[in-house]
């Protein structure tokens, strides 16, 4: 008996013209204009932080300074500091106001203005002044006892005062000169701690 076979039946047309599409692939343009906006911000981004900071020239402290030295060449080394960072220079050629580490920047609130000279005939005397007071600045001593009332003698500081102690162990002692008729009575007032200090204004402002 023949073996007869049955094929499924072909839902297609067996016409040679028909084709049959397996699927459909849709492709779309690449986003080439976000892509490079995409780059380009990640590069500016990279050039701000990249790039160079203007910078200027500032003196900062060659060697530790203690509170009264003066400031000048021998003190100092100049390097380069971002130009917003830092407040103006300070003068060269002042005194330090406080101790000042080897490193630090030279700020203006660090820094008085130059120290004066002690005036011919003149003295200079080591008393406690307040820490206000800055070098050239002009004052008052007034002294009492040895049978005398007050006497008002002119003085000029010629080194303020270190910052305070934080644990109190140091007086403020700064360096004042008075002149020569008077250094005798002065420092005997002071010996005796009859010595009072009137400020007068700051010069330097």
């Amino acid at each position: 008996m023949p073996c007869i076979s049955r094929r499924a039946p072909n839902p297609l047309p067996d016409s040679p013209c028909s084709r049959y599409v397996h699927g459909v692939y849709w492709f779309t343009r690449p986003p080439y204009l976000r892509w490079a906006g995409a780059a380009l911000i990640i590069i500016v981004a990279a050039w701000i932080d990249l790039r160079p900071a203007d910078t200027i020239a500032y003196p900062f402290a060659a060697a530790d300074i203690a509170p009264g030295a003066s400031i000048d060449a021998e003190t100092i080394e100049w390097r380069q500091a971002p130009k917003d960072l830092l407040p103006s220079k300070p003068e060269i050629g002042g005194t330090a106001r406080y101790a000042i580490a080897a490193g630090e920047p030279l700020l203006p609130s660090l820094v008085s203005g130059a120290r004066p000279e002690i005036p011919d005939g003149w003295w200079a005397l080591s008393t406690e002044l307040p820490e206000s007071v800055v070098a050239g600045q002009s004052l008052r001593i007034v002294i009492t006892g040895f049978g005398v009332g007050p006497q008002a003698v002119p003085g000029i500081v010629i080194e303020p005062p270190p910052p305070a102690d934080p644990l109190g162990y140091e007086d403020p002692v700064g360096l004042v000169a008075i002149p020569g008729d008077f250094a005798t009575a002065v420092a005997a007032s002071a010996a005796e701690g009859n010595l009072s200090v009137l400020v007068g204004p700051d010069i330097s402002r």
